[in-house]
């Protein structure tokens, strides 16, 4: 296991450490978010984290240090959101900037969650569930 405070570096906008999509699929995802920060200068990041990466009791803790390391948002306006996924844990976290808070709440946050993410991923289907997740995300934003 990698120290608490290893935090992977980013490839891009969608970072598949755990290997659930494929490179289409992690391209199709990675335009998406590309075209929505061009429009509204928010940041998302996808990631994907193995067991390997961090404990689960520590994962919400893991998925905020990303947040943080990575620089997601644009410096001064915290406008940048983390989605982080573990099929191993079975946790999704999405992690809001200060600068998202203001328009989107952790309530708002979690219906997301439970509305657009979870059936797909009950059903083993992570990419579409992700997508779906992240399309309902950026509805929700603009």
């Amino acid at each position: 296991m990698l120290s608490a405070d290893t935090v992977p570096k980013p490839i891009g906008y969608v970072n598949d450490f755990e290997k659930l999509f494929t490179e289409a699929e992690r391209r199709l995802m990675d335009s998406t978010i590309g075209m929505f920060e061009r429009r509204t200068t928010m940041q998302i990041a996808v990631v994907t984290i193995d067991s390997s990466m961090t404990g689960k009791e520590d994962f919400d803790n893991f998925t905020l240090r990303i947040l943080r390391v990575w620089g997601v948002g644009q410096a001064g306006k915290n406008n940048g959101i983390v989605i982080g996924i573990s099929r191993a844990y079975r946790r999704i976290r999405i992690q809001n900037g200060y600068g998202i808070e203001k328009v989107l709440s952790n309530a708002e946050t979690k219906v997301i969650i439970d509305t657009a993410f979870i059936p797909l991923f009950k059903k083993g289907q992570y990419f579409e569930g992700t997508l779906n997740g992240l399309q309902a995300l950026i509805r929700r934003l603009e």
